[in-house]
């Protein structure tokens, strides 16, 4: 697998905006100044994640979508807030055809104006469905078809396998569950397909993967259906690179049923695999982040709406 020199990530989505939070010599966020002298106005959270990437590669860039948040209100007005361009983007990716993470595709896709490619499990656009004794939502994620997608501007690359997108980035494919504890226990979440309804595993789940010259491997993992430490040690085995230098995304430890030791455990390993940059977000729970500020201060980097993220090049062994 290729690197790439040098990745921008921007925070178009997240759960959370925090405009009193400082810069460090990575990240870059709206802060008091924005929030006080607003030009373009200030970012909008919502339950939803949603990233650009741009990896530059011999003076080359390319710019990936991944994820598009619950809705179409944010991820539009963050784009103008932070001066992103989205006819700029060559290439989108769905994690998974859960709402939080789709919801705002049709926005983007007419933001950006022009056909697409649009990288995607053919699982999501099963029928899903959340069946509880409190609770009963069917099909809860109609609004993902690929029919609506290519009515949108998407040329849709329904692929189950990992696909090179560029220098340095690939996407996972399914996400083998290698580490026993993080295996979810579907409580009322079910799928149809072949005409029969069933435990939903979420198989269409995947993250990105992106090899930084010299500094290792980030993987982006937006809401955490595999484990964060499983698609940890996916990427590793995927790119054959096991300089794990960060992991940002929804961690989900945050739901019902989320043990304490099934917090701890996950923190412990991601103290294990050696990373300089963790950054709990989305899904995560304020818990997760506690624990990972904790037992990883120097590694732990809030990212909220609005934060732009840069991992360059190095030349250190």
């Amino acid at each position: 697998m290729q690197t790439c020199d040098r990745l921008v990530v921007t925070v178009l989505v997240d759960n959370y905006i925090d405009m009193l939070m400082q810069n460090s010599a990575t990240v870059t966020r709206q802060g008091m100044v924005e929030h006080f002298l607003p030009r373009r106005g200030t970012p909008l959270a919502e339950n939803g994640i949603s990233f650009l990437l741009e990896a530059t590669t011999a003076g080359r860039t390319t710019r990936i979508l991944f994820d598009a948040g619950m809705s179409g209100v944010p991820i539009l007005h963050n784009a103008d807030v932070l001066g992103v361009d989205l006819t700029q983007v060559d290439q989108v990716v769905l994690s998974h055809g859960h709402p939080d993470h789709f919801g705002g595709i049709y926005a983007a896709l007419g933001a950006i104006g022009r056909r697409v490619p649009i990288v995607v499990h053919p699982s999501a656009f099963l029928p899903r469905s959340i069946r509880r004794p409190d609770v009963m939502i069917q099909y809860f994620n109609r609004g993902l078809t690929e029919r609506q997608l290519v009515d949108a501007g998407a040329a849709v690359m329904a692929v189950r396998e990992p696909l090179d997108l560029a220098p340095g980035i690939t996407t996972s494919g399914e996400i083998p569950i290698t580490v026993d504890f993080e295996h979810e226990v579907p409580v009322g979440r079910v799928s149809v397909r072949d005409g029969r309804v069933g435990p939903d595993p979420i198989e269409d789940y995947m993250t990105l993967v992106v090899d930084v010259t010299g500094v290792g491997l980030v993987v982006l993992d937006p809401c955490g259906h595999s484990g964060v430490l499983s698609s940890l040690d996916h990427a590793a085995r995927l790119t054959g690179n096991d300089r794990l230098h960060g992991i940002l995304g929804g961690f989900h430890l945050a739901h019902a049923g989320i043990t304490r030791e099934k917090i701890d455990k996950t923190v412990e390993g991601l103290v294990d695999r050696g990373l300089r940059l963790v950054s709990p977000m989305h899904c995560s729970g304020f818990t997760a982040q506690r624990v990972v500020a904790d037992r990883l201060p120097d590694a732990f980097t809030l990212m909220t709406a609005g934060a732009r993220l840069v991992v360059e090049a190095s030349t250190n062994a």
